[in-house]
Formats: C-alpha cells, sequence, structure tokens
C-alpha cells in the first residue's frame, strides 16, 4: 500500500509539471505582453519616448534630417526682363497692363509716369513682378501691347546662395533651441546671463538670415519685368556701346568739350567782371594820388640838394 501511494505521489507530480509546461509553451505572448505593460504601467522605469534607445523601444530613423537636407532641390534661378513700347494710346495699354497682371497675378511694385501739359501721359516706367512659372508668357504678352522698340532679358542661377543660406537658418535655429533648453534648467544665476546673451545674439544672427533667405525666395519665385511705355515723339532709342565711336564721334566729342570749356571760362570771367570794374574804379584814383603824392616829394628833395 504504502508503495502504491508513492507512485501515485510520483505520478501526480510528473503529470502537474507536465501540464504546467505546456501551458508555458502554448501562451508565450500572452507573457511578454504581460511583462511589457508592466512595465510601462508599473513604478518601474517609464516607457521609452518614440525615438529614444532604450530597450523595447522603436529604433529611431537614422540620417532622416539628412536625408531630407540631402535631398535634390531645384534650380532657383532669378529672371528679369525689360520692354519698351510705343504707342499713341498709353492710357489703352497701361489699362492692357494691369489686366495683364491680374490674369498671371502679378503685380506693379513701381510707376513713374510723365505727363505733357493737357495731362496725357508722354512716359511712363512701369517694375512688374510675376511669378517665374509665367515670365515667359508675360512678357510675350507685354511686347504685343504696342510698337516693340527693345527688349532683353537674363537669368541668374542663385541655387547655390539659396542651399547655403536655408542651411545656416536651420543649423543657427538648432543651435537657438538648445540653447533655450538649457537656459529652462540653468539654476546659476551666472549662467541664465550668459545664456540670455547668447540667446539673443543667436535670435539676431537668426533674423539676418531669415530675411536674406525670404529676399532670395522672393526674387526665385517672382520674376521682375521692367516696362518702358513712351508715344512715338518722345521715344529715344537706347545707346549702344560703339554708336559714339569713329572719327566724326571723336570730332564731335572734342568740339563739345572745347564748347563746354568755352562757356566755362566765359561764365567765370562773368562772376569776376563786377568785382574787376570795382576794383578798377577804385584802384585808379588811388594809384594816380599816390603817384602825384611821390612827384611832389621828389620835388621838393631836389632843391635842397642843389
Amino acid at each position: 500500500m504504502r508503495r502504491t501511494h508513492r507512485y501515485a505521489a510520483v505520478a501526480g507530480v510528473l503529470l502537474a509539471v507536465i501540464g504546467l509546461g505546456a501551458c508555458s509553451v502554448g501562451r508565450p505572448h500572452s507573457d511578454t505582453s504581460a511583462g511589457t505593460s508592466s512595465t510601462g504601467t508599473g513604478g518601474g522605469s517609464p516607457k521609452s519616448a518614440p525615438g529614444s534607445t532604450g530597450e523595447g523601444a522603436p529604433e529611431p530613423a537614422v540620417g532622416a534630417d539628412d536625408a531630407v537636407r540631402s535631398a535634390p532641390r531645384p534650380a532657383a534661378v532669378v529672371r528679369t526682363g525689360e520692354v519698351w513700347l510705343t504707342s499713341p494710346h498709353l492710357a489703352q495699354v497701361r489699362a492692357a497692363v494691369d489686366d495683364l497682371l491680374r490674369r498671371v497675378g502679378g503685380r506693379v511694385d513701381d510707376e513713374h509716369t510723365t505727363n505733357d501739359s493737357r495731362g496725357r501721359t508722354r512716359r511712363s516706367t512701369l517694375v512688374l513682378r510675376v511669378p517665374a512659372a509665367r515670365f515667359d508668357a508675360a512678357k510675350q504678352s507685354l511686347e504685343r501691347l504696342g510698337t516693340l522698340k527693345s527688349a532683353t532679358e537674363s537669368a541668374e542661377d542663385v541655387t547655390t546662395q539659396v542651399i547655403d543660406t536655408a542651411e545656416r537658418v536651420q543649423t543657427l535655429q538648432n543651435s537657438l533651441d538648445r540653447l533655450q533648453r538649457f537656459q529652462r534648467r540653468a539654476r546659476d544665476v551666472g549662467d541664465l546671463i550668459r545664456y540670455e546673451d547668447e540667446i539673443t545674439q543667436r535670435q539676431s544672427e537668426l533674423q539676418s538670415l531669415t530675411a536674406q533667405r525670404d529676399y532670395l525666395a522672393d526674387r526665385t519665385t517672382m520674376a521682375t519685368i521692367t516696362v518702358q511705355l513712351s508715344t512715338p515723339a518722345a521715344y529715344v532709342a537706347p545707346r549702344r556701346p560703339l554708336d559714339r565711336a569713329g572719327f566724326v564721334a571723336g570730332l564731335t566729342s572734342g568740339w563739345h568739350a572745347l564748347v563746354g570749356l568755352v562757356v566755362v571760362a566765359l561764365t567765370v570771367l562773368g562772376a569776376l567782371l563786377p568785382f574787376l570794374v570795382v576794383g578798377l574804379l577804385l584802384g585808379v584814383p588811388v594809384w594816380v594820388a599816390v603817384r602825384r603824392l611821390l612827384r611832389r616829394r621828389r620835388g621838393d628833395v631836389e632843391p635842397e640838394a642843389g
């Protein structure tokens, strides 16, 4: 009987061990999740923040910011143009320019207009800003508003300046954020003052760089077209570099220079003439009186000597 009880006890223990092993093998995920939840909600270490390197936390995206910075950027080009038109009806041309700007989404940045004695426009200079993507279409439309006399355009690639300015702004912003975090953690008055000085300097530099970045962005996104409007009678053709070259041009320039010199000399003479006249009117009588006085003294001295 005792042996039978011993065998039964051993068999019961073996069955219990086998049952516990089967339960542990059949539920691995529930044990793991339970352990994780106890770590996140219990009194142990806090749950790791996203992007941290703690155990169980997702790995950070390595080089994400660097990938954004190294992504290819579109070329940044500053485009400018100039169009010179003549028309006997400048008021109508001016209205057509406004209508064109409304269609392309542009604006007038500056305007100088000259009117005649009757109030009619004789000459007008308009500085237009149009989207860079609509530059060619806007310039071609402007050239058809009147009689085209001249048209020029130019393009300047500032991609390097745009990238450099953007990188400097980002780097300075990161440095400013770090300084502000250090300032919030500082407990010493000296450290607070030092951080405040550094933050003020960084903010000033950041404002300057941000203004440069915005200026470059405005120049690259909005092209500039200068429009010269005039009546046919008021039109003066722009001079080319070789228009005033050659023998005749040199002779003409020399003659104009000689005439200018004579005019200057006559101007100086005219300015000095009143002083010369007054000097003669006052100086001649004085000079005559002095000569007579000297002669009298000379005559008095000669008889005494004899």
